[in-house]
């Protein structure tokens, strides 16, 4: 099961959930989805701090983002921050300010 956050939408604060969530709206704070997948779409503008199983990013983030398996910023993307995860992909045509760091430390 996925949720959509519609372009219309402002979130502030913490959002937490145990399913698959795609955003088009505004988020400002913390989004934390541990096990489950972020697709920040278009014309989503997340000014949030990110922790998910693996973050799809078409859309603007300013934050880090920690995800346990992937991100990939698309063509559309824009991020300023650091992003942390085993795998990661950058598209030709994203713009991204940031660090990455491929290894993520063990428990």
């Amino acid at each position: 099961m996925t949720t959509s956050i519609g372009q219309t939408l402002f979130l502030r604060g913490t959002l937490t959930a145990a399913e698959d969530i795609r955003i088009a709206g505004r988020v400002e704070g913390e989004i934390e989805l541990h096990e489950h997948i972020l697709t920040v779409q278009p014309t989503a503008e997340l000014n949030a701090g990110v922790l998910a199983k693996s973050v799809i990013v078409e859309g603007a983030v300013r934050g880090d983002i920690v995800a346990g398996e992937s991100v990939a910023l698309q063509n559309t993307a824009s991020m300023v921050g650091k992003i942390a995860a085993p795998r990661i992909a950058i598209c030709d045509g994203a713009d991204f300010n940031g660090r990455v760091e491929t290894s993520l430390p063990r428990n």
